[in-house]
């Protein structure tokens, strides 16, 4: 018996340094954030990854059973082209990465909406829903619909921002494949817009929040796009730009969800998503 206990201990050591070693091998794809604090079980529960073959990483938040949020820049490839959405694997419910846990509920996206003026020079209404093969089985202890804000969120309002990645900023840094969530601090737009930050590109349809100076305990880096801003747990923005990786003067600017509660509703009834290979501006 304590032969055998040994073989399975060694097995499984042996499995644990292959996903790390495939893990380090392909950085460029690897999630990061810097800092932040692990997730407890079910404290973000519409918190998803989602996979595709063309993207770093990206996250998004469940706005329906069977219909996730996410930013459009998430859903086109590097010549600015719809992928195919069944290439796109959402997994929920789950605040591991690896290895796969049994609550975790994984679907493919069978269609995407994009906004009609998504637009990727200036991301402006970089929101996009997606439609899943089948609906998420609720209710759950892991998994549940976001609690989306209709609300102002003032300025100074303390937040927290989901997402999964590194404790470093090196590309090289092996993958942390807990979710962690950050606080982050609602910033004044005019602020944010000063030339030595995001030069006026922040929108009103915009949030901008979390770190204006240099930090290193406290930001999202690559690979976060798409993640959930959550303020009294309420889903108030999804990450568009300014993944700064702790550098100061590139704050995080989020979509802001409320402005974009009718449209988003409005794709669950949709029959017609937008086609493989569609670039935004086309008709």
């Amino acid at each position: 018996m304590q032969w055998i206990a040994f073989v399975v201990c060694l097995a499984l050591a042996t499995g644990l340094q292959v996903v790390r070693a495939e893990s380090e091998s392909e950085p460029e794809r690897a999630p990061r954030l810097i800092g932040g604090t692990n997730s407890p079980w079910g404290q973000f529960p519409a918190a998803v990854s989602i996979n595709t073959t063309f993207n770093v990483h990206c996250g998004g938040a469940v706005v329906d059973r069977q219909h996730v949020l996410t930013a459009a820049q998430c859903v086109f490839n590097t010549n600015r082209r719809m992928i195919d959405p069944y290439w796109i694997k959402v997994h929920a419910g789950d605040i591991a990465l690896a290895p796969v846990g049994a609550r975790r509920q994984t679907r493919h996206v069978t269609q995407i909406f994009v906004h009609p003026e998504f637009n990727f020079a200036t991301l402006e209404n970089d929101v996009a829903v997606l439609r899943l093969d089948r609906p998420y089985e609720l209710p759950a202890n892991t998994l549940n619909v976001a609690n989306r804000t209709r609300r102002i969120v003032p300025n100074g309002a303390t937040c927290q921002y989901v997402g999964w990645g590194t404790a470093t900023a090196p590309p090289t840094a092996p993958v942390n494949v807990l979710q962690r969530f950050l606080p982050m601090t609602i910033n004044d737009r005019e602020l944010c817009n000063q030339a030595t930050m995001h030069a006026g590109r922040i929108q009103e349809s915009m949030l901008c929040a979390g770190n204006t100076a240099a930090s290193n305990n406290a930001a999202p880096c690559n690979g976060n796009a798409g993640n959930g801003l959550y303020c009294d747990r309420a889903l108030v923005g999804i990450l568009t730009f300014g993944a700064n990786c702790g550098a100061a003067n590139n704050p995080p600017v989020f979509t802001q969800v409320r402005f974009y509660n009718n449209w988003i509703d409005q794709q669950f009834n949709q029959t017609q998503g937008r086609p493989f290979g569609w670039t935004p501006g086309q008709v």
